[in-house]
């Protein structure tokens, strides 16, 4: 049994799934002996149920390819129940019947079921190679950016390149007055009244990289207060607020 450890979108999905062709000695995109588990998408978790149709499955004989193979995502995200209803096939599994956990999240898993596997670590890709992903696939012109704040994930760094941000983190830089402030945070359309913790966090970042570029030597001053900036937010406090003290703070 292997599990793949590692940040999101490094490609441990990507590789399991090239690892399963590997074993069923086919290139198909879809193949009746790889089975594909996700978690319940209302809960977010693996239920019981789930596991036991997977080991019945299990007990069964391929149906064309000399093994089977299941892929399990998010393999933390098996409730107690569901590891231990796993573990019990783990500890004596079918014959030619292969199991692959993935998992951003190493330390949630079961200390039994990590001692039963053989773990293959993942790690952040480096920004040089997404930045020449990006251009190479023509996703972006602003792949350097991208990358450095996609912090190695390359499926984060290609939801950026499709959705990228329009928030103007560095004219929020130039301003020198609050009356500057004022109409920047009133007038500007990129600022939703009630964003997401996605779309917030992309603003923060865009905001760092901007200081990082414009104004290297205060980057350590903004970090605390942006820092503070996501604790305001969980608060439910409003964003542009939130700019707001940001600015008055880091200026």
């Amino acid at each position: 049994m292997l599990l793949f450890h590692g940040p999101q979108g490094v490609g441990k999905s990507h590789f399991a799934l090239e690892v399963a062709r590997a074993l069923v000695s086919n290139t198909k995109n879809e193949h009746p002996d790889i089975h594909t588990i996700l978690p319940d998408p209302k809960s977010d978790q693996h239920p019981v149920a789930t596991i036991r149709a997977l080991l019945e499955e299990a007990g069964l004989p391929p149906f064309e390819a000399p093994a089977k193979i299941f892929i399990i995502h998010d393999a933390e995200k098996m409730l107690p129940a569901s590891s231990n209803t796993l573990l019990k096939t783990l500890e004596e599994p079918p014959p030619q019947t292969y199991f692959i956990l993935l998992t951003s999240q190493l330390e949630a898993i079961l200390p039994t079921i990590l001692s039963r596997c053989c773990k293959i670590a993942f790690f952040p890709i480096s920004e040089d190679l997404i930045a020449s992903y990006l251009a190479e696939k023509h996703l972006s012109t602003e792949g350097k950016r991208i990358a450095l704040l996609s912090e190695g994930s390359l499926a984060e760094a290609i939801r950026r390149a499709s959705h990228p941000s329009s928030f103007p983190a560095t004219e929020l830089l130039r301003i020198k007055s609050y009356t500057e402030l004022f109409e920047f945070l009133t007038q500007t359309k990129a600022l939703p009244d009630d964003p997401s913790d996605q779309e917030a966090d992309q603003i923060f970042e865009e905001i760092l990289y901007a200081i990082r570029e414009q104004d290297p030597l205060n980057l350590e001053k903004a970090l605390p207060l942006i820092a503070k900036a996501r604790q305001a937010l969980h608060h439910h406090v409003k964003l542009k607020n939130i700019l707001e003290h940001f600015f008055l703070a880091f200026v």
